[in-house]
């Protein structure tokens, strides 16, 4: 299914809305750290029926790379309790090398999100929808849904995955466990990210889109049915 976004209406926007009923544990979408690009100010839910993407237990979405540890953070270890505490900041766009259509400073992909502890190959990452595995790479595995929508995810343990090529999936299988699979060492985290194909305004694109108001719905609804509580 094409979604049909206003580019102009979600770029350089001034005024950051705020999400989940001005919940404090979420800042709103495009509010990156300062000094490391400029956000999609936009808080349009994309996939409403999306599952969060780590099993149970907290979650922290952040920038790895900005973060106390990380490549431009501060200097500290990156499983620093600061990286692992409220509130979510979205990183979609952050700078990078990637040139995206959303993004005004480069861009980052996706949305990099910590699990619950510092623990690698400990915390579970699974299917946002229905799909099938359609790709298996060295360092990320992609589910494509049905309505052609692909969920990525990076980093993940993939010598010991609990998916193959081509299987079919079901929303909330467990894909792999999350670690800091790369080139050089990073910190440990889920980077998620979102492709589908857009509509803007007359031109037809395939593209990554903002994930983080669809993750801070689906992570307030997975911890509703789950019934936990996190400080």
């Amino acid at each position: 299914m094409m979604k049909t976004l206003l580019l102009a209406g979600v770029l350089g926007a001034l005024a950051l809305p705020a999400l989940a009923g001005n919940d404090d544990r979420f800042l709103p979408p495009g509010a990156l750290l300062p000094g490391s690009g400029s956000g999609v100010a936009s808080a349009a839910v994309l996939y409403p029926d999306m599952r969060f993407p780590i099993e149970k237990g907290a979650a922290y979405a952040s920038s790895h790379f900005y973060g106390v540890g990380g490549q431009r953070g501060k200097a500290g270890d990156s499983c620093d309790d600061a990286n692992y505490a409220y509130p979510w900041r979205d990183n979609f766009c952050e700078l990078r090398k990637d040139n995206l259509p959303f993004c005004l400073s480069g861009g980052h992909q996706g949305q990099d999100l910590r699990p619950a502890t510092c623990r690698a190959n400990f915390h579970w990452a699974v299917a946002a929808d229905d799909g099938v595995i359609v790709q298996i790479a060295r360092f990320s595995v992609t589910l494509q849904t049905a309505a052609g929508t692909l969920y990525r995810y990076v980093h993940l343990n993939t010598s010991d995955l609990a998916v193959r090529e081509l299987q079919p999936v079901a929303r909330g299988a467990r894909i792999g466990r999350i670690s800091n699979n790369w080139i050089d060492k990073l910190p440990i985290h889920l980077h998620f990210d979102v492709k589908d194909t857009i509509k803007v305004g007359q031109q037809t694109l395939v593209t990554f889109v903002p994930p983080y108001a669809s993750l801070v719905e689906s992570y307030i609804q997975r911890n509703k049915i789950q019934g936990e509580q996190h400080e």
